[in-house]
């Protein structure tokens, strides 16, 4: 499995602008997101800076008992990883891949 890292605050605001960030994460700026989920726990849509993010195609999830991760696709063509925690609730954004040719 791929290593997942942080994104930073920076780069949350160049994907609300529609940028593709060239940076590396740092570890101690996480980006929480909100998550609205469907029954079967899988993420529908998340919000971004303020903008709302539709998850058009779940293409991965690995879980585990301590963090659950989903590496989903939205309408731009754009990919996210996205971290649960399921003791905490809370949802980071992972990772960021930019659009497919």
């Amino acid at each position: 499995m791929a290593s997942f890292g942080y994104w930073t605050a920076a780069a949350a605001r160049a994907l609300d602008r529609d940028q593709t960030p060239g940076l590396r994460a740092r570890h101690d700026d996480v980006v929480k997101v909100q998550v609205h989920c469907r029954r079967g726990g899988d993420p529908r849509t998340f919000l971004i800076g303020a903008r709302w993010l539709h998850v058009m195609r779940v293409l991965e999830h690995a879980g585990e008992d301590s963090e659950r991760r989903w590496r989903v696709r939205v309408a731009d063509g754009r990919e996210f990883v996205l971290r649960h925690d399921p003791d905490s609730g809370d949802w980071r954004l992972a990772r960021v891949h930019a659009r497919r040719a």
